[in-house]
């Protein structure tokens, strides 16, 4: 059976996609990305169970489509799933404009969940993080208040779990760590989540660093200005297509990654025009 082309470019770049989140360490066994169905709003799509391991999707057979509102299959028949699709289904679900969600378990990002620094923007390809930083999302407390019943293996395993950690999210606070996990960011389209994704695992280096070099404190650390964050929003819009065609040929060129359906479509190159 023929897939639309719409269909297709997007099952091309949502394979692509999982190969690059696993080529810069963001994902490994574990950790997920979806993409909302270009041809029905009401459904995501996402790897099954199997193969799972975002390394090793390569065809349209790898994916199952959920409806976001509640993250069931579609097909009533699929296998076996994510447990933790619910972070994809409740984001879409809350934000109309998102078509991407990340989720990673980054070994970089995961110490920034522990403690009490407040992660914000070192440099500028991390603008998007704003003024706030990212916010830490504590499932322990919505345990509690949920009274959910499963074991405490920290996985958004339910639509209200999924919507907790949804509730931390905003369309100018777009990344939310996950205490003793990991954490997930969203964008308008795939290479804005990838995007956000890999700055934000960059950013958490850069920090670490800094506070090394400020012998384990913050005072001496410097962030982006709120001018700063505004500019730099622009500037990151209009260029992270560049980022995205390095990305992208770095995996088309590692026999690790195999794509059967194809590659995707160039993109628009934007930049910035001075």
């Amino acid at each position: 059976m023929s897939i639309p082309p719409k269909l297709h470019q997007q099952l091309r770049l949502l394979i692509r996609a999982n190969h690059i989140l696993h080529h810069h360490g963001l994902v490994d066994a574990f950790g997920h990305i979806s993409v909302r169905h270009p041809l029905n709003k009401e459904q995501y799509i996402i790897a099954a169970y199997d193969p799972g391991a975002p390394a090793l999707v390569k065809n349209a057979s790898d994916f199952i489509s959920y409806w976001v509102k509640d993250s069931s299959p579609v097909d009533p028949e699929a296998p076996q799933g994510y447990s933790e699709r619910y972070i994809h289904g409740e984001i879409l679900r809350k934000f109309p404009g998102a078509n991407s969600v990340v989720h990673s378990h980054s070994d970089v990002v995961i110490p920034f969940t522990l403690g009490d620094v407040n992660v914000r923007p070192v440099f500028h390809m991390a603008g998007f993080l704003g003024n706030s930083g990212a916010s830490v999302f504590h499932i322990n407390d919505t345990y509690e208040r949920l009274q959910e019943r499963y074991p405490p293996d920290i996985l958004i395993k339910s639509q209200a779990l999924g919507t907790a950690l949804a509730s931390h999210l905003s369309d100018k606070q777009p990344v939310v760590l996950q205490h003793k996990h990991g954490f997930t960011t969203f964008g308008k389209d795939i290479e804005e989540a990838v995007y956000r994704a890999i700055y934000t695992q960059m950013n958490c280096k850069l920090l670490a660093q800094a506070m090394m070099l400020a012998g384990g404190g913050l005072k001496s650390t410097s962030y982006l200005t709120s001018a700063e964050i505004e500019a730099c929003a622009v500037m990151n819009a209009k260029t992270q297509d560049k980022s995205f065609r390095l990305w992208l040929r770095e995996v088309q060129v590692n026999r690790l990654y195999r794509n059967e359906e194809g590659e995707p479509e160039k993109g628009k190159v934007a930049g910035m025009k001075i």
